[in-house]
């Protein structure tokens, strides 16, 4: 089982295009998140109060030219922050989750060790809530292979909000279930 060898961990990011800043604690609920994308900025919510972690992000980016570089590096420091957490062990912790939301039912498993990433899902609509619903799967890309954990997600249904939300609330809960005992 994976060790958690300290509680609290913060990091910033700081690139041309983009600055951001997070800070995740396994002991807090308190989440206060400002992406700029409003799209994102909802799953940050969901996965953290599934995980059950206080989240902190504040991201500053070229969003006039996008939301990619926002977005990757949103999750490139959140999932760099997460493997700071990570610590020594004796073997990867994994959990997994399935979470109905409305008519979208969401699936998440993750395994910490090894870096990888399995979609099974698709959307609808090209951009939401001030994302390119393409960069959804680069952000949760960047932030398993960041994270050092193998990370499926799959989602069903035909509301892309939904699913999102969904596969967030699943992750959150795959990722609490990988640390039960460690938070």
């Amino acid at each position: 089982m994976i060790k958690l060898c300290i509680m609290k961990t913060s990091l910033m990011r700081e690139t041309k295009e983009t600055r951001v800043e997070v800070s995740l604690d396994m002991e807090s609920r308190e989440t206060s998140v400002s992406t700029g994308i409003e799209l994102l900025d909802c799953v940050l919510k969901s996965l953290a109060q599934s995980a059950q972690m206080g989240l902190k992000v504040a991201a500053h980016g070229d969003l006039a030219t996008g939301d990619h570089h926002t977005v990757e590096d949103v999750g490139i420091t959140a999932g760099s922050a997460m493997a700071r957490l990570i610590k020594g062990g004796k073997g990867p912790g994994n959990g997994c989750a399935i979470v109905p939301l409305g008519n979208v039912l969401a699936t998440a498993a993750v395994r910490f060790g090894e870096p990888g990433y399995l979609e099974e899902f698709s959307f609808v609509s090209e951009r939401l809530g001030g994302m390119e619903l393409e960069n959804f799967s680069h952000f949760m890309r960047s932030l398993a292979y960041n994270g050092s954990f193998s990370l499926y997600l799959g989602a069903k249904g035909d509301d892309d909000r939904r699913k999102a939300e969904a596969m967030a609330a699943a992750l959150g809960s795959a990722l609490r279930a990988a640390f039960k005992g460690q938070w």
